[in-house]
């Protein structure tokens, strides 16, 4: 599947203004999204929970605060940068079902950190 550069241009059009504002923003400080439903309804934290807050520190050059608030801020956002590059740079039919390893992979890991982390 191809994806045209309008989807593109909307990516970027939306990610390079929330990373600014994560940057600029202190989300310990001030509240920049809704608490997790999960947690709210659980106690536990999911995988994204503190995931803003991790930015934040990413952004401003601090791994190891960024690391405390969540480590998969360093797992899944290059997977994420690869899963979303990879049609650019190889060829379509290469980058599929390397996009669809990348995604199983990505699941389970995810899921093995849901649990780690609410043990």
């Amino acid at each position: 599947m191809r994806v045209s550069r309008r989807w593109h241009g909307l990516g970027i059009a939306l990610v390079v203004p929330a990373l600014i504002v994560v940057y600029a923003v202190d989300p310990a400080q001030h509240a920049l999204t809704l608490p997790c439903p999960y947690k709210t309804l659980t106690g536990l934290a999911c995988p994204g929970c503190g995931l803003t807050r991790a930015l934040h520190a990413l952004l401003h050059g601090n791994l190891r605060l960024a690391f405390s608030f969540n480590p998969w801020v360093f797992v899944g956002g290059p997977a994420a940068a690869a899963f979303a590059l990879l049609p650019r740079t190889m060829a379509p039919d290469r980058a599929q079902g390397l996009r669809t390893a990348i995604a199983w992979v990505m699941l389970a890991i995810t899921l093995a950190f849901w649990v780690w982390r609410n043990t």
